[in-house]
């Protein structure tokens, strides 16, 4: 489990600030764990976590485990993406085995669907993220 500095760290790096909406989808274990050790610093920011149904999200954090899963993912990910909104993309790369996902095809499956990359980071040795936002007007 994180501890607050550490939460507080990953929240300013994944842009959670006042008044905005986030989704998580699929997260790994300890991920949202994290994000409790600040849950009152995220209420007191009127930010509204959304864990289902979301519609308009100006943070978006998506977790996949395959190629398959993030295609199948990504038009629901960017028709629930607000205009202005960012979308963080975070694939599991297992030690010792191949995977179907890299940066690249992350890259490709979401500038097929009108985004573009803008940064990245490491959540751990297994989770590595890109952060995504519209490369144009929203289709």
């Amino acid at each position: 489990m994180a501890d607050r500095k550490q939460a507080m760290e990953l929240a300013k790096k994944l842009g959670i600030k006042k008044g905005i909406s986030i989704a998580i989808m699929n997260p790994p274990y300890g991920f949202v764990q994290s994000l409790v050790e600040i849950r009152e610093d995220i209420r007191a920011m009127n930010t509204d976590v959304k864990m289902g149904e979301a519609v308009d999200v100006d943070l978006y954090v998506y977790f996949c485990r395959g190629r398959k899963g993030l295609e199948e993912t990504a038009p629901r990910l960017v028709e629930d993406l607000a205009r202005d909104g960012t979308l963080w993309i975070g694939w599991l790369r297992p030690k010792g085995i191949d995977n179907n996902l890299n940066e690249q095809v992350v890259k490709e499956i979401a500038q097929k669907h009108g985004l573009k990359d803008v940064g990245a980071m490491t959540l751990s040795d297994e989770w590595p993220m890109l952060k995504f936002v519209w490369a144009g007007e929203k289709k």
